[in-house]
């Protein structure tokens, strides 16, 4: 809807690629009609995705990667939002970023080339407190509503006890002490419960810990991608109901000729414009490692959400019984966005870390 500025060639490639692939081999109209397993994951899209380049964004050069591409993250997120893409991408970009930073040069050596190539599917258990925890070397806990856990075939698990530093774990999700319940979430994607029962694992980097700066950008990071997500999402709800307004006549004239109706869709474009200009301030931040880029990420993730979510109910009422029928894009867009709005942290969550981000700041500013 609105023009992009790529950061530099590689994200104008990454940006044209993932467009024209949604567009011409993703079409809503034609996986719509696919069987619920076939929609949730088709082995043949993860490859194209592996073979464009899409996982290896979060990766230095170093390591086979694209570079460290908080830019391309954020464009590949709102091309996932705008194409309803199910497959796995924001688990695999996070998961290659934390094996990057935190793994020892033979864990990289073997992990990355397979992950890079869509060979290895891993979802992040990134638990809080005490839900995780090592005992006896072993994993013990539960974890709820891990996002892309029903479809993996490895688990990263961040287990961050109190006063010790945190520490990652690769483990296999079929290997014996690890349990799941999947299920389906509301948008077509899919999680599931963990529990861990003295399930051996492999601790990944030198040490035994992980550098705390390492798990906040990991979260980051995911946080990042979702907010660009919702993004997509929401862009493309607004073009869905600009284009319906258009054409749906009554009474022999375009709906969109009311004005209450043009005032809306003017509320609606300013939303999409302001969530834009939000997310790549936080995309550019991250991208920076400037000292405000927490603090622009939480924000992103807390007002692109929340503006996707008031744009998606007002899409949904401009186009009456037809906006949630299942057989319309709107209402995909709309599960999509209320779902999005609960991973990497809620909205709710994210407003208080930037209020505290914020506090912070200005605390540090006027006592330098």
């Amino acid at each position: 809807m609105t023009n992009e500025v790529w950061f530099d060639e590689t994200d104008a490639s990454l940006d044209d690629a993932a467009a024209r692939y949604l567009r011409e081999r993703y079409r809503f109209e034609v996986r719509y009609k696919l069987p619920a397993a076939e929609r949730r994951f088709s082995r043949t899209v993860w490859n194209d995705v592996a073979e464009m380049g899409w996982l290896a964004v979060t990766t230095p050069e170093e390591d086979e990667g694209l570079g460290v591409r908080m830019t391309s993250v954020c464009l590949l997120g709102k091309a996932a939002g705008r194409g309803l893409l199910n497959e796995p991408l924001t688990s695999g970009l996070v998961a290659a970023w934390a094996i990057a930073s935190s793994a020892n040069v033979d864990q990289r050596e073997t992990l990355l080339p397979r992950l890079h190539a869509g060979h290895l599917r891993v979802a992040c258990v990134f638990a809080e407190g005490d839900e995780v925890r090592v005992e006896g070397g072993a994993l013990h806990g539960r974890k709820t509503v891990v996002i892309d856990a029903d479809i993996a075939d490895h688990l990263l698990v961040l287990v961050q006890a109190a006063g010790q530093a945190p520490t990652l774990h690769l483990v296999e999700a079929g290997a014996p002490g690890v349990r799941r319940e999947v299920y389906p979430l509301l948008d077509g994607r899919g999680a599931a419960t963990v529990t861990f029962d003295g399930c051996r694992a492999t601790l990944l980097g030198e040490g035994n810990a992980v550098s705390a700066s390492a798990v906040r950008r990991a979260m980051l990071l995911g946080a990042l991608a979702t907010a660009a997500d919702s993004y997509g999402a929401m862009s493309a709800t607004f073009d869905l109901t600009l284009e319906y307004l258009k054409t749906r006549r009554q009474f022999g004239k375009p709906i969109g000729t009311h004005q209450v109706l043009q005032h809306r869709a003017v509320d609606m474009h300013i939303r999409v414009g302001e969530s834009k200009a939000v997310l790549d301030k936080a995309a550019v931040s991250l991208q920076a490692g400037t000292d405000s880029a927490a603090r622009d990420v939480h924000a992103a993730k807390a007002f692109v959400c929340d503006e996707a979510r008031k744009l998606a109910h007002d899409a949904v009422q401009m186009h009456g019984g037809i906006g949630i029928t299942d057989e319309y894009a709107v209402s995909h867009y709309l599960r999509r966005i209320r779902v999005n709005e609960q991973l990497y942290g809620s909205t709710e969550q994210h407003f208080q870390w930037f209020a505290a981000a914020s506090a912070a700041s200005d605390t540090h500013a006027t006592n330098p």
